[in-house]
């Protein structure tokens, strides 16, 4: 049975104006994804992550690694 290796990425999860969520991960381009909840949309995510890296192994590809920063800034006007 295959090793299973854990990856971390980051996610970026929105409300919307309509309702629900959207979510997307920018290292994987392509990737994103729609709930009612934050918790359901997070799920998806992670659903939809592990597709992606699948799909990657498959194919041979090279897995992106996740080098982004988040930060919250304050701007004063």
């Amino acid at each position: 049975m295959p090793e299973t290796k854990e990856y971390r990425f980051t996610i970026i999860v929105e409300h919307c104006e309509e309702g629900g969520y959207f979510a997307i991960c920018p290292s994987l381009p392509g990737c994103h994804v729609q709930g009612e909840t934050y918790e359901e949309t997070v799920a998806e995510m992670k659903t939809s992550i592990k597709s992606f890296i699948l799909d990657y192994i498959k194919e041979g590809d090279f897995i992106p690694e996740d080098d982004l920063t988040i930060a919250s800034v304050k701007v004063a006007v």
